[in-house]
This record gives structure tokens, sequence and C-alpha cells, in this order.
């Protein structure tokens, strides 16, 4: 069989395997872990579909401001990242109707392809062994399940990194136009997803210095593709300030609550994140073997300036980090090849057949008791807990006309408000103020002491175990 045969035949395999996991309650709602940051991406989505498809002015579902300063959003703008996975779910909802599997599919396509190209990243580095059991580890990692089939832009943003990364690697060693041009693609895509892939530029900039010295100052293309790729974001970052009433607050980000370097901020991102749910104890070892082996040459050198950057991104986002467990996913891949240098380090270490048989089965039980713990960790994070919030949301959309404007408050959650299929508010505070702003019903799922005042002012449009509906044409008095 020949090299480029063999290569693609790995690559298909290992894209099915990374492809199949992840359709695994395909069908949820938006209402499973990290609910309100996928109602916001999918909300994008539609609104393409339902209002305008402008990808200089995405718009979600609420009309609170997203500004700390509270600037007024009547647009619903929601300029944050572009919106350029929204964008492709939008094009499926067009051709085949509005439907959230669809948007979990882009999101597997994107997850089995970065699975492929770090394939192709360390086969070309490390050779077949390495590159097969980091590529089937990052495929079959729980977490990395999970976070590969959620609707929101992570698993595109750390698929574009990963391409960017093989991509300059493979145009320093061989000058190709297509290479440049790819690299200068997919990296201007990753930082637009997200800004957080201007990290993947240390390891760039080391394989540079590694491999071209100093002569890498004197290549001029490298000059002009660097400059292409960086480009887009810059534009990009300039119409973000231009709508500050449509911009996420970040700079709780970086250290709110002075967290970082802490005892929390260590215990949160190295016990709990890395080893209890990301690597899962068994994986978690491995990686530190592998990390104590990453220095040995200029290649793994790569992996561990790699390691650094990710670091690097976790302390100067401090907060953000310690707050979701998604913020963790870049370290997915990288992870994956230190796990794998570990594993093999294990197995390697012993000479004699009967000694390296029972270093291979130490190995591969590490490899097991990672898979295991971690699917023990993340099978919660496919649950509905609040399965109520989609019925009563299914009864807004029925019930209520195309056009109203619906509170439906959740703890500031959009979730809730995302499967009314309606504009409006996810929070329940200062009623009296939004129904002077034209909101037309309030819809609960907890029959608390607003709802029931709201009961006994307005009328009821429908009362069940699961939640209550009221609409507030009656009682717009409450607003003078």
């Amino acid at each position: 069989m020949s090299r480029n045969l063999k290569l693609l035949s790995f690559s298909i395999l290992i894209f099915v395997l990374t492809f199949i996991p992840r359709l695994y309650k395909l069908n949820n709602p938006i209402a499973d872990w990290h609910s309100w940051r996928q109602a916001d991406t999918a909300a994008v989505a539609r609104n393409f579909i339902k209002q305008r498809f402008n990808l200089l002015y995405p718009q979600s579902d609420s009309l609170l401001s997203l500004n700390p300063k509270q600037i007024p959003n009547p647009d619903r703008l929601f300029i944050n990242e572009f919106p350029f996975y929204n964008a492709l779910v939008a094009l499926l909802y067009q051709r085949f109707g509005i439907h959230e599997y669809l948007a979990r599919l882009v999101s597997i396509f994107f997850a089995s392809l970065g699975a492929v190209t770090l394939y192709l990243l360390a086969q070309t580095l490390f050779g077949q062994k390495i590159a097969l059991l980091a590529a089937v580890y990052y495929a079959l990692n729980p977490y990395n399940i999970y976070y590969g089939r959620v609707i929101m832009p992570d698993p595109v943003f750390v698929a574009l990194s990963i391409m960017a990364l093989y991509f300059w690697v493979t145009w320093l060693k061989s000058r190709r136009f297509w290479q440049a041009l790819l690299f200068t693609l997919t990296f201007a895509l990753a930082l637009l997803v997200k800004p957080y892939a201007a990290f993947m530029a240390l390891p760039m900039a080391y394989w540079a210095l590694a491999t071209q010295k100093l002569k890498i100052f004197r290549n001029k293309s490298a000059y002009l593709w660097v400059g292409l790729s960086l480009l887009p974001i810059f534009l990009w970052r300039w119409h973000y300030h231009l709508h500050p009433e449509a911009n996420f607050d970040t700079h709780w980000l970086f250290n709110q609550t002075n967290i970082r370097f802490t005892g929390a901020f260590f215990r949160w991102l190295i016990f709990d994140r890395l080893n209890r749910l990301i690597f899962a104890t068994g994986g978690f070892v491995l990686l530190i073997i592998g990390l104590l082996n990453s220095y040995q040459n200029q290649k793994r050198g790569l992996v561990l300036t790699w390691f650094l950057s990710i670091v690097l991104y976790m302390i100067i986002f401090a907060m953000g980090n310690v707050t979701h467990d998604y913020y963790q996913l870049p370290v997915m891949p990288v992870g994956a090849l230190l796990v794998s240098f570990g594993f093999w380090q294990i197995v390697n270490y012993a000479k004699k057949p009967l000694a390296k048989g029972f270093n291979a089965l130490i190995a591969f039980g590490l490899l097991i008791i990672s898979l295991a713990f971690g699917w023990y960790e993340v099978r919660g994070f496919f649950n509905i807990n609040r399965p109520e919030i989609v019925v009563a949301g299914q009864a807004v959309d029925q019930l209520t006309e195309p056009d109203a404007l619906v509170i439906a408050p959740y703890d500031d959650d959009p979730a809730f408000l995302y499967q009314t299929n309606r504009y409006g508010w996810p929070v329940g505070v200062d009623i009296e103020a939004k129904i002077k702003q034209g909101a037309d019903y309030y819809i609960s799922v907890n029959h608390d002491q607003v709802a029931l005042w709201l009961a006994e002012k307005c009328s009821v449009v429908k009362d069940t175990d699961q939640y209550i509906l009221i609409s507030l044409d009656s009682c717009r008095y409450l607003a003078d």
C-alpha cells in the first residue's frame, strides 16, 4: 500500500471514529449542559433565516443589552465572535429547515476534521504510532465527545486552529502556494471564530525559528501570509467596538475576584478540570509522563511550546477558565499528543519482551481508566434537567402570535426564551417596564410569587403543572 493511500485510509477511519460517538443524543433540545451559550449561538443561526442574513449584524432572541453599561439593544444585535459557524448552520437551515441536529452536525463535522488534521500533523512529525494513538484518544475522549457536538463555535475554532498549525508546518517545509493559502484561510477563520486562536502564534513562531532560524525574518512571503491572516480579525474587532450594546462584557474573564495563582485557581484547573474532567486520572498520568519527554528534540519541543501556550491562555483568562469548563477545549489536541507520548514512553521503557508487554498493559490500563472515568464525569452533561422549558416553549409557539414579545425568566439563561421561538427577555424582573416596552406574554415554569401575582392581575392563557402562560394585554395598566 502506498504512503498516500495509507494516509487516506487512516484519515477516513479517524474521521468516522470521531464522527459516530458524537451522534449520541443528536436530537437533544437545547436544554443540556451550557444551554445558555448554545441557545445564543443557535438563535443567531435561526434569526439569519427568520429575519436577515447579514454577517455583520447577527441577532439573538434577547432584547437585553449585553453591555454592562446597559446600553439599549432594540435590534437584539449579537456582535461577539464572527458568525462563521452560525452562517454555515443557517445555510443548512435554508435547505433542510430549522432543526437543531443540523447545527450539531456542523460541529461534529469540524471536530472530525480536526481529529484527521491532528493525525496528519502528528504523522508528519512523529510517525504512525504516536499519530494514531493521539488521534484515537482525541476521537474517543468523553469530554471532547460532548464538546465536539455542542451548538457553539468552540469545536470549529479548535479544529481550525489545528489545521492552521498543520498548514504552517507543512508550508515552511515545502513552500507550496496552496499550503500557504490554506494556512492563511484557516488561521484567519480561527481568529474570527474565537480570538483565543492567537495563542497558536507561539507554537507557530517556535517552529519557524526552530526550522528556519533567523532566515525566517528575511522571508517576505511569511510576512505576507501572516499579515493576510491577521487582517480580518482587526477589521472585525473594529466593527465590534462600534456596537458596544451588542458585546458581551469580557473584562471579568481575566481575573475577576483576583483568583489568578490562588489555591482555588490551581485546584480548579489542574485537579478538577485537567485531572478529573478532561484527562480523567489515567490520561492525566500519561500527559505528565508525556510532558517529561516533550523537550527531547526539536519536534517534541513544538508540542511543549503548544502546551505552554495553552497554559498561558489559562493564566491570562484566569476567571473565564475557572468559571467555564469548555474554555479548556483548546488543550485537547495538544493533550492528546502528550498522552500518546506518555503511553509509548511507558511501553518503550522496557527492553525485554515480557517487561514490554507488562508495561503495555499498564499504559493501556491508564487509557481505559481515562475513558471510563471521563465518561462517568461527562455523562450528565447530556441530560435535559428541566424538560418543562421545552414543553412550555412549544406551548408559547403554538398559542401566541408569531410576532409576540415574551418574558421567559430562567435565571438570565436564554435557553428558555429560545424554546419559545419568540423574541423577548430571559429575566422576570421589572415586569412593568417590560410591559411598557411591548411585552405580550409571560411564561414561567415556576409558579412563584411573580407568576401568581401576574395571574391575579392579568389573563391566564394556560396553566398546567409544568408551566403557566399569562397574557399581558389585559394588564397594560401596570405600566402606567
